[in-house]
């Protein structure tokens, strides 16, 4: 613990001192330069945001139910892109790297608002808006993430500045579809991927001012790079190589990848699909604003564990990972209870709390998982594990979506997110009971912000 974690607080009345420890976002917020790249990526994230939003609906009014295609062609994209970058993206550093994807990313995001003015809009362009991003994506997230234990600078640090720069996004998901239900009266739709284009320029801004403090340049530099170059199939391999050797590794990545392809079944898709099916309504709310409620539900969840999780230091990791996953799958599976067992009044209100439920647990998986990797790894080994999670994410949810189908079909959404829950609930609760102590080495502590493997 350093003492930039300690708030000592004098007591009246006493001649002695006692202490309490400041939530790490407090202290991290307080860098001006730590504050400033955290509000360049909020923006931006909000700005993806209603991007992701504005480019669905505007495909839909212009392709109809093809349009949902569109999502799973955009994890193909990550999925490829992931698989293939470490051809090429090794060679700049993650500082150049986020630079140059958030310029190029607003040239792209812009695009479809300069064609349609002068053209007029047309789906072909948006395609290539959404394709683009997901591409630049797949490149900007791998060296963000590779670069926290430079911006962190101490290994204690690191699950603060995980958790605060993770909060962006779930921030991103909460506040997007409000923010975008507020500028829909002031601002046609098409304008949102203005909106995206200027959050990009944002976070370049940003990115390039903690690159002055010498906070964010190039990765030290792995093992395997001090070594002479490597051939194409080793770079290609490298995420895969690493991921065989190391047993945790392995199995974090495993089953993070498992945990999304059923939660891509029972939330990204289950919740819009069970309100589709059932008819749900509640508080004056009716189809889309039913899935509004239960969405931000979720997302309210997912944030106050982000904030909660960031101060957490478990004697036992892998437990406390894998409880996240049994909280998020058996809450899942709460969600639909409502319909068989309440009346149709308390439909909405129950399924908000199961769902708000739900998403405390994911939060607790993920941010440990991250400080994991990026205290066991280094340089490019870290960001080909990276790269390689992104690529599996990106599958997962490919598999979900294809699953989620088939399920809808035979089962209805209702079951569907039942038996997806639990699946995530089962698979918790075994790496509860057999990684409890997940990265332990001997009686030293299982938490990765405290200690580098050997």
């Amino acid at each position: 613990m350093t003492s930039a974690n300690l708030r000592f607080l004098r007591r009246r009345g006493g001649d002695h001192e006692g202490f309490v420890m400041a939530h790490p976002f407090i202290d991290l917020l307080r860098e001006r330069k730590t504050a400033c790249l955290w509000a360049g990526l909020a923006f931006s994230g909000l700005g993806s945001e209603l991007n992701r939003i504005a480019v669905l609906w505007l495909a839909i009014g212009l392709a109809g139910p093809s349009a949902s295609l569109l999502p799973m062609a955009q994890s193909a994209v990550v999925l490829a892109v992931s698989l293939g970058a470490g051809l090429f993206a090794d060679r700049f550093s993650p500082r150049a790297t986020m630079i140059g994807t958030d310029l190029v990313s607003a040239v792209v995001a812009i695009f479809p608002v300069l064609l349609a003015v002068t053209y007029g809009l047309t789906l072909w362009s948006l395609v290539v808006c959404a394709m683009g991003l997901a591409a630049l994506s797949a490149l900007f997230q791998p060296a963000l993430l590779s670069s926290i234990p430079q911006v962190a600078q101490t290994r204690d640090r690191i699950r603060g500045v995980n958790a605060l720069f993770d909060a962006t996004t779930r921030l991103a998901r909460l506040t997007g579809p409000f923010a975008a239900g507020l500028l829909v009266p002031v601002l046609p739709v098409l304008h949102f991927l203005t909106v995206n284009a200027v959050s990009f320029l944002v976070s370049a801004w940003a990115i390039a001012a903690m690159g002055r403090m010498g906070r964010i340049g190039h990765r030290p530099p792995s093992p395997a790079e001090a070594a002479e170059p490597t051939s194409v199939s080793t770079r290609l391999m490298r995420g895969f190589t690493l991921m065989s050797a190391h047993s945790d590794v392995r199995l974090l990545l495993v089953v993070n990848t498992a945990v999304l392809a059923a939660w891509t079944v029972g939330v990204s898709l289950g919740l819009p699909f069970l309100v589709a099916q059932t008819g749900l309504s509640g508080f004056g709310l009716t189809g889309l604003g039913a899935v509004a409620a239960l969405v931000a539900a979720y997302g309210a969840g997912d944030f106050l564990s982000n904030f909660w999780v960031a101060s957490r230091r478990p004697s036992r990791l892998g437990r406390f990972m894998f409880n996240g996953y049994v909280l998020l799958g058996g809450a899942l599976a709460l969600v639909p209870l409502p319909f068989w067992w309440l009346p149709q009044v308390a439909w909405l209100p129950a399924m908000m709390v199961a769902a708000f439920a739900s998403g405390l647990g994911g939060p607790m998986f993920f941010i440990p998982m991250m400080t994991f990797l990026q205290t066991r790894l280094e340089g490019t080994d870290l960001v080909s594990v990276i790269r390689l999670r992104l690529a599996l994410t990106a599958a997962g949810m490919m598999a979900g979506a294809g699953l989620g189908t088939l399920l809808f079909d035979v089962l209805g959404a209702a079951m569907a997110v039942v038996l997806s829950g639990l699946a995530i609930a089962l698979i918790g609760a075994w790496g509860s009971l057999r990684r409890p102590d997940l990265g332990r080495v001997g009686a030293e502590t299982t938490d990765p912000a405290d200690r580098l493997a050997a």
